[in-house]
């Protein structure tokens, strides 16, 4: 569990002053604040500028503060970092805020720790060369022995000595290196120098290549040439000349075969296309036929349940006038012949609403019944028609589909219903 001193730090921007803990138990001191950055130990000092802020944000450090840090060598960066150790100041308050932040969660995870579980760590942590975080921890706790903190302050400085003698073995490694590399650029140099050598020898002979195509092209152009005149010397006689006109004749012929048979081709092509149109056509007028004698059977039908003339009371219904909104549009002179031999007026439309609903809305204001198949209208077509219905008055009936059966049947019912009233 954290202590309280920890969770303030961390509540305080981790930051503090003097602050103290009391066990809950004894009531006793358990552990002091952490200590600030320029009051840790002078020799951790130096360690802990170096191992837990690299460069870059040594210099932005520098920045906050307005301490310019151009044409600053490294070390002269690293001295003034140091130098504000000495007493609190903006840089140094600086410095304490920033390794606070970012050494939170060690700071969270060692700082209440017993010190042999610490130092454990610390030998853990200081093998796998992750020593930043603990460092800082090491070098604020005020807790510690002075054997603890001899012990840590040990383990760095005689890293930095190994570190000076791995730098050594290092550097003499890079001389030999460079010195090898000095070796095989100047091995390098010299084979770019023969391959440019060679280069230049292969641009001569293929420059001499071609010059010999250019003789031989120029020598088989010249044999060419006395080819073509010794066989016109030749072909001077009346049988190469006959020989000439017999291939002449037999290519015009081979052409107008061809001719001959793309265009029987496009014949037999436009003999398939006109027995299918004919073949339409005759199940067109098949369809006609039936679409008439069905309508004539309905017009009958309607004809013979009622005769209106001047004497009949319900004379006026003839008169009406009939919307039919979509159904078959080759459909529509059977429509109006349907409607018209029984003496009502006819009105169509073709249900398409992409025209607007204003050609439609008037139509319906004028019809004194409106048909509106649903399996020839859109959804949208048949919303609209119903709506204008209720707008105006005026009874809308939905068939199911756009027979003149249907139609027929429809306005025998609609007949009927207004002779009752």
């Amino acid at each position: 569990m954290q202590s309280a001193v920890v969770q303030d730090l961390i509540k305080n921007n981790l930051s503090s002053d003097n602050i103290y803990i009391q066990s809950e138990k004894t009531g006793k001191i358990k552990n002091p604040a952490p200590l600030r950055f320029w009051e840790i130990e002078y020799f951790f000092k130096c360690p802990v500028i170096g191992t837990c802020l690299d460069i870059t944000e040594q210099k932005q450090l520098l920045k906050k503060v307005r301490v310019s840090v151009k044409k600053k060598s490294s070390f002269e960066i690293h001295e003034n970092m140091v130098g504000s150790s000495e007493s609190e100041n903006p840089l140094s308050r600086k410095i304490d805020c920033f390794l606070n932040r970012k050494f939170k969660n060690e700071i969270i995870e060692f700082f209440d720790l017993e010190e042999n579980e610490f130092m454990r760590l610390w030998k853990a942590r200081f093998e796998d060369g992750q020593i930043e975080g603990i460092l800082w921890v090491a070098a604020t706790r005020p807790d510690l022995s002075v054997k603890a903190r001899r012990a840590v302050f040990g383990d760095i400085h005689m890293d930095m000595h190994f570190n000076a003698g791995q730098n050594k073995k290092l550097r003499q490694r890079l001389a030999h290196q460079q010195e090898e590399n000095g070796k095989l650029t100047q091995r390098i140099n010299e084979a770019i120098g023969i391959r440019r050598e060679f280069k230049k020898q292969n641009d001569k002979l293929a420059k001499e290549l071609s010059e010999s195509y250019k003789i031989s092209g120029f020598l088989e152009k010249k044999n060419q040439e006395l080819e073509k005149e010794l066989s016109e010397l030749r072909e001077h006689s009346l049988i190469a000349r006959l020989r000439i006109e017999n291939q002449q004749l037999q290519t015009e012929r081979r052409e107008v075969s061809a001719e001959i048979k793309a265009y029987q081709q496009q014949v037999k092509s436009l003999e398939d296309k006109n027995n299918k149109l004919l073949s339409r056509i005759d199940k067109e007028r098949e369809r006609n036929g039936h679409l008439r004698m069905e309508m004539e059977r309905n017009i009958t039908q309607i004809s013979a349940l009622d005769k209106c003339d001047e004497s009949c009371p319900s004379f006026d219904l003839c008169q009406k006038r009939i919307l039919i909104v979509g159904g078959i549009t080759r459909m529509e002179a059977l429509y109006r012949q349907l409607i018209e031999k029984n003496g009502g007026s006819f009105d169509y439309h073709d249900g398409y609403m992409k025209r607007g609903v204003k050609s439609l809305e008037n139509q319906v204001r004028r019809a004194d019944m409106v048909l509106c198949p649903t399996n020839c209208n859109s959804h949208t077509a048949c919303l609209v028609v119903k709506k204008l219905g209720k707008k105006f008055s005026t009874p809308v009936q939905m068939l199911s589909n756009s027979s003149l059966n249907a139609i027929s049947q429809t306005l025998l019912e609609y007949h009927e219903s207004v002779s009752i009233q």
